[in-house]
C-alpha cells in the first residue's frame, strides 16, 4: 500500500452523496454531480475523439445544449474503416455483421453530430486563439447565453494548462467542471498542474479523482494522467468531509478493462 505524498493531500475531494457516471463504463466514462447535470443548460465539452458516450448520456439525463469543440473529428476515420470492411466483406475475409458494426458506427456518428441540439465547433482549443480556427476560453463563452448553467468537459491532451486562468475569470458561470489532467510527470508540468489546482480551488471544489490506468503512477503515487470533477463553491457543503481512497466500488472503473484500476490512497491525519 503506498500513499500520495503528503503535497498532494490537497486533492482530497469532498463527500458528495449525488455522485453518478455518466458515460461508457471504462474509458470515456466520467463522475458528475446529478443534480447539477439535471439543472444544467448547455454543456460545453472540449475534446470528442472516437468516444462520445458521455455526452449522449448527458442528453438522456438533461435533453439540453451541447457545444463540443475538436479539431482532430471528422467523419474520415469512420468513412475508411466502413470501405475497409466493405472491402473485407466483398473478399469474405469477415462477415456481414463485421461489415454493418462499422457502418453503424458512422452512422450513430453523423446522427449524433446532425441533432438540433448538438453545436460542433472544428477549432482547436488553445489560448490566446490566433485565428478562426482555433478557440479560447473568451471566444466559447461568448457563443454561450449569459444566464445558462454551464459544464465543462475537457479532454484536451496536455493543452488543459493553457487555459486555467481563463476558466477561473469565467468561474462564476461555471457549475461543475470534468478535467482530464495529461502527463502531470513531464518536465515542468508537476509544478504547472499543483499551481492550476490551486488556482481553480479558489473558485471549485473538487469532488472526485480517478486514475488512469493506461499509464502508470508516478513516484509520488499520483497518476500520471488524472481525471477530476470540480464543482463551484457556491455548492458546498455546510459541513466538510473527505474521501480518502480510490477508486470506488461501482463508481469507477479502469479505463483500460484488461488491467487493474490505478488506487490512489491519501493519509488521513
Amino acid at each position: 500500500m503506498k500513499y500520495v505524498d503528503e503535497k498532494y493531500n490537497f486533492l482530497k475531494p469532498i463527500i458528495n452523496q449525488n455522485l453518478i457516471r455518466i458515460g461508457e463504463k471504462f474509458d470515456g466514462g466520467y463522475i458528475v454531480d446529478s443534480q447539477i447535470i439535471k439543472n444544467s443548460n448547455i454543456l460545453v465539452s472540449l475534446g470528442l475523439g472516437s468516444n462520445w458516450s458521455f455526452e449522449l448520456d448527458y442528453l438522456k439525463l438533461n435533453n439540453n445544449k451541447i457545444h463540443i469543440y475538436d479539431h482532430t473529428t471528422s467523419s474520415w476515420p469512420y468513412i475508411k474503416d466502413v470501405v475497409k470492411y466493405f472491402r473485407r466483406l466483398m473478399t469474405f475475409k469477415t462477415t456481414y455483421k463485421g461489415f454493418k458494426i462499422r457502418l453503424d458506427n458512422y452512422l450513430k456518428f453523423k446522427m449524433f453530430l446532425n441533432l438540433d441540439n448538438v453545436f460542433f465547433f472544428k477549432e482547436k482549443i488553445t489560448y490566446p486563439a490566433i485565428d478562426k480556427k482555433n478557440s479560447d476560453i473568451e471566444k466559447i463563452f461568448s457563443r454561450i447565453n449569459n444566464k445558462d448553467n454551464i459544464i465543462i468537459k475537457c479532454d484536451i491532451e496536455g493543452s488543459e494548462f493553457e487555459i486555467i486562468d481563463q476558466i477561473i475569470k469565467f468561474a462564476d458561470r461555471i457549475d461543475m467542471i470534468i478535467f482530464e489532467f495529461h502527463w502531470i510527470n513531464k518536465s515542468n508540468n508537476e509544478e504547472i498542474f499543483i499551481q492550476s489546482i490551486q488556482k481553480l480551488k479558489k473558485c471549485f471544489e473538487i469532488i472526485h479523482i480517478h486514475g488512469n490506468n493506461f499509464v502508470n503512477k508516478s513516484e509520488s503515487g499520483l497518476p500520471i494522467v488524472l481525471e477530476m470533477t470540480l464543482f463551484n463553491n457556491k455548492y458546498k457543503p455546510d459541513k466538510i468531509e473527505y474521501v480518502y481512497n480510490f477508486p470506488i466500488k461501482d463508481l469507477d472503473y479502469p479505463n483500460n478493462p484488461y488491467e487493474k484500476d490505478v488506487e490512489i490512497l491519501f493519509q488521513k491525519k
